[in-house]
């Protein structure tokens, strides 16, 4: 993104009163910047690659789903 990060963008986000369920994915991974976007109540934060059954079990946590 141009103006912003994800990590920023999802701060924002947040910070105007809408909490979505998030699931970060990264290339970079680092623990500062999977200890912000869980501060700010993200899911999950995955490392790519990432198998696509982990993907749809953060998912289907999120919806409630077994």
């Amino acid at each position: 993104m141009p103006s912003m990060s994800g990590i920023e963008m999802h701060a924002h986000i947040v910070s105007q009163g809408y909490a979505p369920p998030t699931i970060f994915i990264t290339g970079y991974p680092n623990p500062q910047d999977e200890a912000i976007v869980r501060a700010n109540g993200a899911i999950a934060y995955l490392e790519k690659p990432v198998e696509s059954a982990v993907i749809l079990e953060r998912v289907r946590q999120i919806m409630g789903e077994p």
